[in-house]
């Protein structure tokens, strides 16, 4: 027990020079930017100090046990043996250290998982924008109502291919055009729940934004929810981390936050462009077709 005393402060100060500079510490994670993101990050530093006084402890016993029971030249090394109970300590501590950690887990796996509603500075619920998905505490709509209830999610698709993102978004009123879509850059509304439907239509991908979240596989024929709430307007990087092909390294994708008023603009420009896009191509296969007749 004298050693695991002194081994705490030592493992104290060194969890405190490895965590100091916690935001730009390459052995740690990226400065979180949504609540699950932080949960994830949360998990991170204190598993690490577990880990940390295990190590000390362990090796502190380990040093003390050959100082004071080595072989030296011309002496016999004492005896000792534990004493009674010493062992089943030890083991008991080890025990309740080990359903800590589980209880630990089970409680930020279910905070990470659960969907918090929009704050007041994102975007408020409106038809056509949101639509009501399988995750964890998303709220459901009133009986007999279609509308969506108060602070429900924006849903988004989520859709990788060798070797790019494509992000579908809910369509509005627009009849001109089957869906608004970005590819490799994602635009969401700050301070606004969002919720991401991941899929596949080739091979396995990994979809992961390390400010906004963890990892979460993207499967052919199979939806992986997610969520998020970024809190501060920026564009953040992300990178597939499951190997699909030759060309996973540049499997890239950038969520770019932006004002709920910037995202209302943004979903009316891409539909304007989407639609000229679309008029435009009917206009050149109508003329190579008018071409081909004659």
């Amino acid at each position: 027990m004298r050693t695991i005393r002194r081994a705490l402060p030592v493992a104290a100060l060194v969890l405190t020079v490895v965590a100091a500079p916690a935001v730009a510490n390459p052995l740690g994670p990226d400065e979180a930017h949504s609540p699950n993101a932080e949960d994830i990050r949360v998990a991170y530093w204190v598993m690490l100090l577990v880990a940390a006084v295990l190590a000390v402890v362990v090796l502190g016993a380990l040093a003390t046990a050959l100082a004071r029971f080595g072989e030296r030249r011309g002496a016999q090394p004492p005896r000792e043996t534990a004493e009674r109970g010493q062992i089943a300590r030890v083991a008991g501590a080890l025990g309740v250290l080990a359903a800590l950690v589980f209880v630990f887990g089970v409680v930020i796996t279910e905070s990470a998982r659960k969907l918090e509603p929009s704050g007041p500075e994102g975007l408020s619920a409106a038809a056509n924008r949101y639509a009501q998905v399988g995750v964890s505490g998303v709220p459901e709509p009133a009986p007999g109502s279609q509308e969506p209830p108060e602070n429900a999610p924006l849903e988004i698709n989520v859709i990788g291919q060798e070797w790019l993102w494509r992000f579908e978004y809910p369509g509005g009123e627009r009849e001109d055009i089957a869906e608004l879509f970005t590819y490799n850059e994602l635009v969401v509304p700050v301070d606004t729940a969002v919720v991401l439907n991941i899929d596949s239509t080739d091979v396995n991908h990994r979809w992961f934004v390390p400010a906004l979240g963890g990892q979460v596989d993207a499967i052919p024929g199979t939806i992986s929810r997610t969520w998020f709430k970024a809190d501060e307007v920026g564009r953040y990087p992300g990178q597939s981390t499951l190997f699909s092909g030759s060309g996973y390294p540049t499997m890239r994708a950038w969520v770019r936050v932006v004002t709920p008023a910037e995202y209302e603009a943004f979903i009316e420009q891409l539909g304007e462009d989407l639609s000229e896009a679309q008029a435009a191509v009917a206009e050149e296969a109508n003329r190579e077709a008018a071409g081909g007749t004659e």
